[in-house]
């Protein structure tokens, strides 16, 4: 599988300013599959050391932080020569060892010309107690599930992505990449479950890996936490999708558990976000630069990491994928929304959305862009009536709006038309119209 975060990996491994790179992100979502297919293919020599199995740099560790010893140590074990600019050196699962962790600092100090890349499940790194994060000496990245694109082009390969990108293109094709998205939606980008999916057809299976998936999540909740934080952690994560499934998907607590308070969960939501495990977008009243001043923080809608695990727990059957639209406006069009905020967004940006202070309009998703705020509207089906875009764009003037539907693109002045599909071209879009705003 292709993964686009390999242009980051070949970016980091020719850069003159380079630091350790720490590559965080829910379990299961390829983290050391790419790390070593990136090692593979780039360099002469690979030193591979997982934390999670491996124990013999534990004494090394607990005496120093100092590069040489640790990498004495390896060498002695693996018989690896580390030489810089030859050789790679990758810390998997670094959160099991919060020494390891720090070390990154003196790595980053002492031996900045040797490739070095750590990476752990989000799942305990921010949690884990007794360490010293390395703050400024790592560069710190996020790797989601499979994007859309990156599902296509292992489903059907570069001639679809290609013409994901071509808007003349899409409409001549519209039919086979509908099928495409349903098919994400209901697979998702677990590349676990993408992998089997495309060596069986099997649908079935497909829910069975989810469901594992699922099981390792709700294990490290209990590797990380104690029985209470774990129950309440549990109990938030199984009320989302009932959460978003409302027309009014801000989160409430009393569906968590009846009676309660934000007092009574609000770290237990902060530790998912940090896990990656959930996306948490802020509600504001007020679309103005920069939206973390004008943010609602008490006012948000939550959604899971990934869409085929959000339609696992959605119970979602494969018969949907043969029906027209279903699955695009079941449960008040909640994939479709969880669908474009997972393609957007990584899991510790901060997101926002705006609403009235009466709920009576509602904006899905505002990004931040230039000195203004560009609306995102998500409409489940082929109906495009959007009251509160209309509200919204009569009221503060955006250079640029989003309407994404299963619509054609077509744009008017600054009202942009998306198919669901096409939704990896807004940054794009974006990023060209800034570019003419300052020439």
């Amino acid at each position: 599988m292709k993964r686009q975060f390999e242009e980051y990996l070949k970016k980091w491994k020719d850069s003159k300013s380079r630091k350790p790179l720490l590559l965080r992100g829910a379990r299961q979502v390829g983290k050391t599959y790419l790390l070593k297919q990136f090692a593979k293919d780039n360099f002469e020599y690979v030193v591979y050391v997982s934390f999670d199995d491996d124990r013999y740099l534990d004494d090394t560790l607990s005496v120093t932080l100092n590069p040489d010893p640790i990498l004495d140590a390896i060498e002695k074990q693996t018989h690896i020569p580390i030489i810089e600019g030859k050789t790679i050196v990758i810390f998997d699962e670094i959160q099991e060892n919060s020494r390891a962790l720090t070390s990154l600092k003196y790595f980053n100090e002492n031996k900045p010309d040797l490739h070095i890349v750590a990476s752990g499940s989000a799942l305990g790194v921010l949690q884990h107690k007794g360490f010293s994060f390395p703050v400024g000496k790592v560069d710190t990245q996020y790797l989601k599930p499979l994007s859309f694109l990156e599902f296509v082009n292992s489903i059907e390969g570069e001639d679809y992505t290609n013409i994901l990108s071509d808007v003349d293109a899409m409409p001549r094709f519209k039919t086979k990449l509908e099928e495409l998205l349903k098919l994400y939606f209901y697979v998702g980008g677990m590349p676990e479950v993408v992998k089997n999916f495309i060596e069986n057809k099997n649908y079935e299976l497909v829910k069975t890996l989810q469901k594992r998936v699922l099981d390792d999540y709700f294990a490290d909740f209990s590797k990380y936490t104690d029985t209470n934080f774990n129950a309440k952690l549990q109990a938030i994560w199984n009320s989302i999708p009932k959460q978003i499934a409302r027309e009014n998907k801000k989160f409430k607590y009393g569906e968590v558990k009846k009676g309660s308070r934000a007092d009574d969960y609000l770290a237990h939501i902060q530790w998912l976000q940090n896990s990656a495990l959930i996306y948490k977008v802020i509600a504001t009243y007020l679309p103005k630069l920069p939206l973390k001043f004008y943010e609602e923080s008490n006012l948000f809608k939550v959604f899971i990491c990934d869409i085929g695990l959000l339609s696992y727990v959605m119970n979602i059957h494969s018969k949907t994928l043969l029906a027209k639209d279903s699955i695009f406006t079941e449960f008040k069009g909640a994939l479709s929304e969880q669908f474009i905020c997972q393609q957007l967004f990584n899991p510790n940006d901060s997101i926002f959305y705006w609403t009235t202070e009466k709920s009576t309009n509602e904006i899905d998703f505002l990004l931040q862009a230039w000195d203004s705020c560009v609306p995102v509207e998500v409409k489940s089906g082929f109906n495009t009536q959007a009251k509160s875009l209309k509200v919204f764009r009569e009221k503060y003037q955006p250079k640029l709006s989003f309407r994404l539907s299963l619509n054609d693109c077509n744009q008017s002045e600054d009202l942009i038309d998306l198919p669901l599909y096409a939704v990896h071209l807004i940054p794009k879009i974006i990023e060209k119209y800034n570019k003419n705003e300052k020439t």
